[in-house]
């Protein structure tokens, strides 16, 4: 009977781990090694404790009979790591850097006897990596600080300074009409043109803070794009043969957001640019003396805001949290065919129950057309039989009927960006982590008609809750949950007036796409055993399950409702 408990329980086992989905762990860096004697024999249980400088909170585990140590899900930091044992001086290795996503060799040495003596190692540990085989570069706050990030985005602006990684990480791909088309860091349906792994830019797979914000319904495209100022860290793999990511194969970009320290800090920071301060390029040029011309259009952009974090509960309680705002507008021109105010005025004079007496009267241009003049008998001779002739037209044949019309814009782009991340270290078995993203955007249209000049807005919500709990020095699991939500709606007139969309060959029609509503919300689950056994380590039985309740579109009542 017990064997066949336990034959049952292991098919269990190995069924759920071939069925599993992609497990996502939230701190994914850790330490391993053999700690020796001079001699070069093992040391078995001699007791490691890596400490955080900036949190001073603590994690210990003892050497195997082998002298083999492991210890797994650390958040990127600096780290103070001291090796004890009996018999044996104390060994301390300082100011180690160890980035996110990373996993170091450290092979202490320990010397004899004099127990109150101890050997401090300061010079830099080599960093690399035998336990991962990927290709790969983590990008600190210090460079994403310095560097000069094209729209403050850094997947646009970073990524592609990692091996193996090509592309203009500029915006591409991703929904336009949903008003994200911008390069910033608040748009909710982004992609990119990165491309890694001889893949297409629909395989790249983007993390935050250990869990994926890629739209479930649209690959490729990203729901969550961090503030730099909120960013800790970038690690982009241009190739990753991991199986727990065996959805997507592309270029792989984890973000890793600050934690708040045991010290009280924060930041203020304003970004401004526009056409005066931008440079032309060499097909960017205005003839001498035309002070008309405008060799870049004129555009304005404000984005500013600030950070805090600290200690809540000393040792325990951290948080770190920040606001940035952004205003913002860009000059355009629309060059376009119309009707004239005179045919517009006919119309209504000869035909005013028709449909078009309705549109020319709510939905009128900008500005009239004041070149290429075609009256109706030219209209006909140029299309010929696409128009029907009534009687009216036929007796007025010189009636101005459309033109070309200028038209110049300036639209809008406004958003906001809140974050608040809370790390609670309970005890030295349970740690918890709280992860908040409320991200806010509107587009002004362009068009040529006021009525369909509308703000496209859209909303991001990104919220995570992740627990780890120590079982033993060797058995550790971790369980987490997280929600995206990314929606919005085209209203498609301004007032909401329901006039339905007519094209016109020819001329400027009437309409844009809504009035119409989408809405993304993916929802994800996971659960990661890690068990060291001796010189192995097993990751077992993690599951992953997203819903997405995906795209409803294209429905009107959801565009008036929200």
């Amino acid at each position: 009977m017990k064997t066949s408990h336990l034959a049952t329980a292991v098919t269990l086992v190995l069924l759920f781990m071939v069925l599993n989905t992609p497990a996502y762990a939230q701190f994914t860096s850790g330490l391993t090694g053999t700690v020796t004697d001079q001699s070069g024999a093992a040391v078995a249980g001699a007791k490691i404790v890596v400490t955080s400088q900036d949190t001073h909170v603590s994690r210990e585990t003892t050497s195997a009979g082998n002298g083999d140590f492991r210890i797994t899900s650390l958040p990127g930091a600096m780290y103070t790591v001291e090796v004890e044992k009996e018999g044996f001086r104390r060994w301390v290795q300082k100011d180690l850097q160890l980035e996110s996503n990373q996993v170091r060799n450290l092979y202490p040495s320990l010397a004899l006897p004099n127990q109150t003596t101890t050997v401090d190692v300061t010079a830099e540990v080599a960093t690399v990596e035998t336990d991962k085989s990927n290709t790969s570069r983590e990008i600190s706050d210090i460079t994403i600080h310095d560097a000069p990030l094209l729209g403050r985005n850094v997947y646009t602006s970073m990524i592609e300074l990692a091996p193996g990684v090509t592309g203009t990480g500029l915006p591409s791909g991703g929904a336009a009409g949903s008003g994200s088309a911008n390069n910033d860091s608040f748009e909710q349906e982004a992609g990119y043109q990165i491309n890694a792994a001889g893949q297409r830019q629909e395989n790249n797979e983007y993390d935050v803070d250990g869990s994926v914000v890629v739209s479930a319904s649209r690959d490729g495209v990203v729901n969550l794009s961090p503030e730099p100022d909120f960013i800790q860290a970038v690690r982009i793999s241009g190739a990753t043969f991991e199986a727990s990511k065996g959805r997507y194969s592309g270029a792989y970009v984890q973000v890793f957001t600050k934690p708040g320290t045991d010290k009280i800090h924060g930041s203020l920071s304003e970004y401004h640019t526009d056409n005066k301060l931008t440079a032309r390029t060499e097909f960017q040029y205005c003839a001498p003396g035309d002070s008309a011309c405008r060799a870049i259009p004129a555009f304005r952009r404000n984005e500013f805001g600030g950070t805090l974090g600290g200690p809540i509960i000393r040792n325990k309680l951290f948080a770190f949290g920040g606001l940035f705002l952004l205003r913002s507008s860009n000059a355009t021109t629309v060059v376009t065919t119309i009707e004239t105010p005179q045919f517009a005025q006919f119309v209504q004079q000869n035909f005013p129950n028709n449909l078009s007496s309705t549109f020319f009267q709510q939905a009128p241009p900008a500005v009239s057309p004041t070149a290429d003049i075609l009256t109706v008998a030219q209209l006909q001779v140029k299309n010929p039989g696409f128009y029907p002739v009534s009687a009216p037209f036929q007796n007025n044949p010189n009636l101005p009927a459309v033109g070309t019309a200028t038209m110049p814009e300036s639209l809008t782009h406004n958003a906001y960006q809140w974050h608040l991340r809370l790390d609670y270290n309970q005890s030295d078995k349970d740690r918890f982590f709280f992860d908040w993203f409320r991200t806010y955007s509107n587009q002004l249209q362009s068009d040529p008609r006021t009525i369909f000049r509308v703000k496209v807005p859209n909303n991001g919500f990104f919220s995570k809750l992740d627990w780890t709990h120590t079982f033993s020095s060797r058995l550790l699991n971790e369980a987490g949950f997280s929600w995206i939500d990314a929606d919005g709606f085209n209203p498609g007139t301004v007032g909401h007036r329901n006039l339905p969309n007519i094209n016109i060959a020819g001329t400027n029609g009437f309409g844009q796409w809504g009035p119409a509503g989408w809405v993304h919300q993916n929802y994800s689950w996971h659960d990661v055993l890690t068990w060291m056994h001796g010189s192995h380590t097993i990751i077992s039985i993690g599951t992953t399950m997203t819903i997405d309740s995906l795209l409803r579109c294209c429905d009107p009542l959801l565009a008036l409702q929200t």
